[in-house]
């Protein structure tokens, strides 16, 4: 078993292409963690740091998980790349319902080229309102100054934030143009292995049953590692005959995933569910006169909370169902049913039992639906399992008899890191799988030159 591993990582680094872009990928990814040091002028960095030495129960530590750990010493990569998710989401959004736009998702690689030059032009100001919001939420969250709040520092460390994001949004074009795999993902990837590594150190070394812990926390990751690749690896398969002339050639199938749009969800929920309380906190910073404005806030405070490690059921409800509504959303924007139908019609296909045309989409489109309501459900209990120990008792009693459970052992933190994963390695096996053709076409090319 050793040995074969041993082969595969030797056949990786003897393939150059590939070897040169997965370092190239390590190194913008060491760049990307430099980053983390680099933090935003005229913050006092020995109050944040003994602000933040105790803040486990504070929510802070559990907001700082959430964000990738883009903010445990609020460097210029504080925010992180949720502007640009944002802007990608409401381009995407903006695309089902503007026609312009519409039109160029059906152009191809030109259309999405431009409408990726939209979704960088919407992060900018993105970035700048969040780098705002940023300095305002994290001197409320640590209950003093520890950056100035006059007009001209924070615009400064606005910009100084946006700079860091784009710079980041950079990088990930990067990592998806020359080296190997998603260059978002990855760097989400690099975030939380990074947090994986500080967090469990953390918490093992001051529990008071180490090994108890360690034990509980393996069971634990295992499941959700399972559960996550049976999510992404399920495939629903429609048969299909292909028939020439009346007469049937052959037939196959339409493999369907369970899983069509990976943790796009996860990521997609995260950045949404942050932005109630984000705005509720912003709110209680400026303390406004308007009775109702302040009461709206003291409300989305007390219950749609998720930065807590015991946040309420309507917070817990509500990333719920935004996981399940994004899983629809984006699955009808990556697989349409009619233009499938449309397909498999063009090329002499059917459906058995099924007329061509829409009567082919509307069955495709029923799948669909059934396969997304399972899989947002699925995907969305890995999400928030964390939140539900805290309302089953005997789970409770296990986690306070190992001296707690280290939360970074998050759902959306697996299945993240098991996405990414999978898609690196299915990446790895097709460069290689090119490369042997390669080699092979010019083995032959060679023979019929020398003959």
């Amino acid at each position: 078993m050793m040995e074969k591993l041993i082969k595969k990582i030797q056949d990786v680094f003897e393939n150059k292409s590939l070897k040169n872009k997965i370092l190239f990928t390590l190194a913008i990814l060491v760049l990307y963690r430099l980053l983390v040091f680099l933090p935003v002028p005229f913050v006092d960095i020995s109050a944040l740091m003994a602000k933040t030495v105790d803040v486990a129960n504070s929510g802070l530590g559990y907001f700082v998980m959430l964000l990738w750990w883009a903010l445990d010493s609020f460097s210029i990569i504080a925010i992180g790349l949720a502007p640009y998710i944002n802007a990608s989401i409401i381009m995407q959004l903006l695309g089902t319902v503007i026609p312009k736009l519409e039109e160029l998702t059906e152009q191809g690689e030109a259309g999405q080229q431009k409408i990726a030059q939209y979704t960088r032009y919407l992060t900018l100001p993105l970035a700048f309102f969040q780098g705002i919001g940023m300095v305002y939420f994290i001197n409320y969250m640590l209950g003093g100054n520890i950056i100035a709040t006059s007009l001209s520092t924070v615009l400064l460390a606005a910009f100084a934030m946006t700079v860091g994001s784009l710079l980041l949004m950079w990088l990930g074009e990067l990592i998806t143009e020359k080296g190997i795999g998603n260059g978002t993902s990855m760097l989400i990837f690099a975030s939380i292995v990074s947090g994986i590594t500080q967090k469990v150190y953390s918490d093992i070394s001051s529990a008071t049953n180490a090994w108890g812990m360690i034990l509980f926390m393996v069971v634990i990751v295992l499941g959700l590692v399972i559960l996550s690749i049976y999510i992404l690896k399920s495939i629903k398969e429609i048969p299909i005959i292909y028939s020439r002339r009346g007469k049937v050639e052959e037939s196959s199938h339409l493999p369907i995933p369970m899983n069509p749009v990976g943790m796009v969800p996860i990521i997609f929920s995260i950045a949404f569910v942050s932005f109630p309380y984000l705005l509720a906190k912003l709110i209680a910073q400026f303390q406004p006169m308007n009775e109702k404005l302040m009461a709206m806030s003291n409300w989305i405070e007390a219950n749609l909370n998720i930065y807590t490690q015991n946040p309420g059921i309507l917070a817990i409800i509500f990333y719920f169902v935004l996981i399940i509504v994004f899983t629809f959303f984006y699955t009808l924007i990556v697989f349409s049913p009619d233009k499938i139908s449309d397909n498999v019609q063009k090329r002499g296909g059917f459906i058995p039992g099924i007329r061509p045309g829409k009567e082919t989409a509307k069955y495709i489109n029923g799948i669909l639906m059934h396969l997304c309501l399972w899989w947002g459900i699925g995907l969305g209990l890995v999400g928030i399992y964390s939140y539900i120990w805290n309302y089953i008792p005997f789970v409770q009693d296990i986690i306070q008899s190992v001296g707690g459970l280290p939360m970074i052992v998050t759902g959306s933190g697996v299945i993240i890191i098991v996405w990414v994963v999978q898609d690196l390695m299915s990446k790895i096996k097709t460069e290689m799988m090119m490369q042997k053709y390669d080699t092979n076409d010019l083995d032959k090319l060679s023979k019929d030159i020398m003959l």
